[in-house]
C-alpha cells in the first residue's frame, strides 16, 4: 500500500491488527521489543496504521457517509447491499455494519501509541506520535456515529488470559477517555502545519471542530468555532476558478485539501471504493431530486455537470442501461461506456475527509448555531464567491435572525458544494433532520418511501459477524 511499502513489518503487527481481535488471543512469536527500536520502525509502525485506516474506509467511507443521505438513487439492478443502505432498510448483514477493520486500524494505532514513547529520541517522533492518536481518534468518531456505544479498546491485546470479550462502553467515556484526550495530545505534540494524506495540525483542528460541532453532552460550538479559525490561518486557500475547482478532485493537488487519505490503484490493488460510483453499470446513481433542487437553487453552478453528470446521451438503448447517470466529481463524464468503466476501476483518487470549503460551511453552520446568522451568511458567501457565485442577501434571500432558515440554507450549500465527498448524511445527523429528510425521499425503483422514519434507526445494526464473536456485545434497539 502507499503508505507501507516494507511488508515485513506486517508480519510483525499482525497479531495486534486481526479482524478478530476483540474475541481471539493472539498468537506471535515476535517481542514487541523486537522491532520498536528506531525511527525506521515508528515509520512503519504509523504506515500500517494508515493501512489498516484504508481498510477501514475503502468502501465504509462512502457507505456511512454518503450512501444513506438523499444525492443518490438506484439503479433499475442495484445490489442487495447498495438497496438497503440507499433505502436505509438495514440489516445484520448488509455491508458496512462489521466494525472489524475499523478495529483493526485502532488496534494498529494503539501499537505505535504505546510503543513509539519508549523508543529513544529522534527528529519525528512526537509527529508520528502524533499522528497514531489522530487515527485512533478518529476512528472512535467514526465508530460512535456508525453505531452509538463501543468496545474500548487502548492498550494492547497481548494477555493471552484477559478476557477480550469486552461489551460495549456509553458514548460519552468514548469520548472524554478516546476520542477528546487523544485530540488534545496530538494537537500539543503535532510539529507539522500542513500535510494533504498525513495528519498535520490542520487535519486535526478539522477533526476537532467536526467532533465538538456533533450532539451530544461533549459538544462546544465555541472550541469548534476556534479550531476553524485557527486551521484558516495555516495556509489553505479556496479555488477561484471554475477549471480550480473541478481540478481539485483528479489532480488532487489543491491548497483547498486539508486531508485526504492516500490511495494508489497499483500499491492498494483496489480503487478507494470510487468505481462503485462509476462504473459500466453503477448500481447507484446521482438523484433527478438533486439536479431538480440544485439547479433551481443556484441556476448555472457549473459545480453540477462538474459534480454528477445527470444528462448522458444514449447512442444504443439496447446495449446501455436506462440510468446513465454518474458522479463526475471524480472521474469526468466520457463519451464512451467502456472507457468509463476503465477508469473507474483503475483510478488513484483519495478518500477525501477534510476539505477546505467544507470546514468553512461548518464554520457557517457553527456560527448560525452561536446566533451570529449574519456571520454564518458571510461564511457562505465567502464559498459563493470563490466558486463566481452571486452572494446572497440578508432579509432578502435568507432571514439571518431565522436559525432554522439559515440552517436549511448552509445544509443545502453542504450538499451542494460537498456532493461525493462522505458527507451529506453526517450533515443530516448533525443538524437533528435525518429523519425529516429521508423519511420523504421514495424509492424510484419500487415508489416506497424511505426506510429511514425513526431516530433509533439512525445508527447502524452491529453485523451478526460480531455478534457470533462477541456474546457480550448487545445489538442496538432498532434491530433486535
Amino acid at each position: 500500500m502507499r503508505y507501507l511499502k516494507n511488508l515485513t513489518v506486517l508480519v510483525v503487527i499482525a497479531f495486534w491488527s486481526c479482524d478478530d481481535f476483540l474475541d481471539t488471543p493472539p498468537e506471535s512469536q515476535i517481542s514487541l521489543s523486537d522491532f520498536w527500536q528506531t525511527r525506521s520502525d515508528a515509520e512503519l509502525g504509523v504506515a500500517a496504521a494508515y493501512d489498516e485506516l484504508q481498510n477501514a474506509f475503502e468502501s465504509n467511507f462512502w457507505v456511512w457517509g454518503e450512501l444513506r443521505g438523499d444525492n443518490y438513487t438506484l439503479n433499475d439492478r442495484p445490489s442487495a447491499d447498495t438497496q438497503n443502505q440507499l433505502t436505509n432498510n438495514l440489516q445484520i448483514s448488509t455491508g458496512g455494519a462489521d466494525w472489524s477493520d475499523l478495529y483493526a486500524a485502532i488496534a494498529t494505532a494503539n501499537v505505535a501509541i504505546q510503543q513509539i514513547p519508549e523508543i529513544p529520541d529522534f527528529a519525528n517522533k512526537n509527529d508520528l506520535l502524533a499522528q497514531s492518536l489522530a487515527i485512533r481518534a478518529l476512528c472512535y468518531f467514526y465508530a460512535v456515529r456508525v453505531w452509538g456505544g463501543v468496545p474500548k479498546v487502548t492498550a494492547l491485546v497481548d494477555d493471552v488470559s484477559g478476557d477480550i470479550n469486552i461489551p460495549r462502553s456509553p458514548l460519552n467515556e468514548i469520548y472524554n477517555e478516546i476520542i477528546l484526550p487523544d485530540l488534545a495530545e496530538a494537537e500539543a505534540l503535532i510539529q507539522t502545519p500542513t500535510s494533504r494524506n498525513f495528519f498535520s495540525l490542520g487535519s486535526i483542528l478539522a477533526l476537532k471542530a467536526h467532533v465538538y460541532a456533533w450532539p451530544g453532552a461533549h459538544q462546544n460550538y465555541q472550541m469548534a468555532l476556534d479550531a476553524i479559525n485557527e486551521l484558516e490561518g495555516l495556509g489553505y486557500s479556496l479555488e477561484t476558478s471554475t477549471d480550480g475547482w473541478a481540478n481539485i478532485f483528479p489532480s488532487e493537488s489543491s491548497n483547498e485539501i486539508i486531508f485526504w487519505l492516500a490511495w494508489n490503484f497499483a500499491e492498494d490493488t483496489g480503487n478507494g471504493g470510487h468505481a462503485q460510483f462509476a462504473g459500466f453499470t453503477p448500481d447507484k446513481v446521482p438523484a433527478e431530486t438533486l439536479e431538480a433542487k440544485w439547479s433551481a437553487a443556484i441556476p448555472g453552478d457549473f459545480r453540477i455537470l462538474e459534480s454528477a453528470a445527470f444528462d448522458i446521451e444514449i447512442e444504443d438503448p439496447m446495449a446501455e442501461f436506462p440510468f446513465l447517470r454518474i458522479m463526475s466529481k471524480f472521474f469526468g463524464v466520457f463519451d464512451d461506456r467502456g472507457d468509463q468503466a476503465d477508469a473507474s476501476a483503475n483510478n488513484d483518487f483519495d478518500i477525501p475527509f477534510f476539505r477546505l470549503s467544507g470546514l468553512m460551511l461548518l464554520k457557517a453552520e457553527i456560527q448560525n448555531y452561536l446566533n451570529d446568522g449574519a456571520g454564518a451568511l458571510a461564511s457562505v458567501n465567502s464559498i459563493r464567491t470563490a466558486r463566481g457565485l452571486p452572494n446572497l442577501v440578508g432579509g432578502t434571500d435568507v432571514d439571518t435572525g431565522n436559525q432554522t432558515a439559515m440552517r436549511d440554507l448552509i445544509l443545502d450549500e453542504r450538499q451542494f458544494e460537498l456532493m461525493g465527498e462522505g458527507q451529506r448524511f453526517w450533515d443530516l445527523v448533525r443538524n437533528g433532520v435525518a429523519v425529516e429528510v429521508m423519511s420523504q425521499v421514495i424509492d424510484i425503483t419500487s415508489g416506497n418511501l424511505n426506510g429511514l422514519d425513526r431516530e433509533i434507526e439512525i445508527v447502524w445494526p452491529v453485523s451478526q459477524n460480531v455478534l457470533d464473536r462477541n456474546p457480550n456485545i448487545e445489538q442496538n434497539e432498532a434491530y433486535r
